[in-house]
């Protein structure tokens, strides 16, 4: 505890801020939304690079942090505001969020494939962790409810393990996750589900579609770092009255949270699911400050 606290004395804690901005596009409400797509600081990621093969994130589309190795670092405190996409709006006033480290992905897979075993291409390993959890992103506006299931390298290094049958649903475009449960596609999960004994996936092997999606969606890997709420919405009228409503929340590290390690080259970026809307035109920003010894 005391060297906890002598750090920030010691000059050795960082302070960030960030700010990102959905588009205008409608997004579902319940379901999740990966805001390193969306414009803002840091810049948009979209998972652009060649189709099926794993890819790691520019440490630029992250949220920055600095490299402090031999040391390491953690999450001291993490503050978050939701800004309303007008002055009336109340629809993402309450936001479940999850701070992640974006490990490894791969783009472009066609939920349209029915019956077609797309297989990934892993010249890439995973650069941290042992394995991490998996999202879907929709890279493209989804018309119709698909099924998939992947075969995926385990956490232990055992390949050729196949997740359960999942369901995708309609989004109006991309950054939204598509993944449902393995129920139904009107339960919406952010991580898709692994076979049973499973952790953590190292890399993803092949995908396959049972039932089309009629859109592209990306496998991300990701290992969550901070889950946290977000009560309320900052907004202001438009009569006159420049009042603004809703407050920032604070998550303290020891307080709120266990400390969270951040690796040296960890990309980090925000999921979140609006339980009050459609997060569209909304406005996620914070500040992130981390420490060490």
């Amino acid at each position: 505890m005391a060297e906890w606290v002598d750090a920030e004395d010691a000059g050795q804690f960082h302070v960030t801020s960030f700010r990102k901005a959905v588009s205008s596009t409608a997004t579902t409400t319940f379901a999740w939304i990966d805001y390193s797509y969306f414009p803002g600081s840091p810049t948009a990621n979209f998972y652009a690079s060649a189709p099926l093969e794993a890819a790691v994130i520019e440490t630029a589309r992250g949220i920055y942090v600095p490299s402090v190795a031999p040391a390491k670092q953690f999450v001291r405190n993490l503050k978050l505001m939701s800004a309303a996409s007008g002055a009336t709006s109340v629809a993402n006033g309450r936001q479940h969020s999850i701070l992640a480290d974006l490990l490894l992905y791969y783009p472009f897979i066609d939920t349209d494939a029915v019956g077609e075993q797309q297989d990934m291409v892993n010249n890439v390993a995973i650069p941290r962790y042992a394995g991490g959890k998996v999202m879907a992103v929709a890279q493209s506006a989804s018309s119709t409810v698909g099924q998939f299931t992947f075969t995926y390298t385990n956490q232990d290094g055992v390949a050729g393990r196949v997740s359960p049958n999942h369901f995708t649903f309609i989004v109006a475009g991309g950054g939204q996750i598509v993944s449902a449960s393995v129920a139904s596609s009107a339960s919406y999960q952010p991580f898709l589900m692994l076979q049973t004994g499973d952790t953590g996936v190292k890399s993803i092997e092949s995908v396959t579609f049972t039932a089309g999606g009629g859109g592209l969606m990306c496998l991300v890997i990701v290992n969550p770092l901070v889950t946290a709420y977000n009560g309320q919405e900052c907004r202001r009228t438009t009569a006159g009255n420049l009042e603004s409503y809703g407050s920032c929340a604070e998550f303290a590290s020891l307080i709120h949270m266990r400390p969270a390690q951040i690796i040296d080259g960890a990309v980090l970026g925000f999921f979140a699911a609006g339980h009050a809307g459609s997060l569209a035109s909304s406005i996620l920003s914070g500040i992130l400050e981390t420490t060490w010894n």
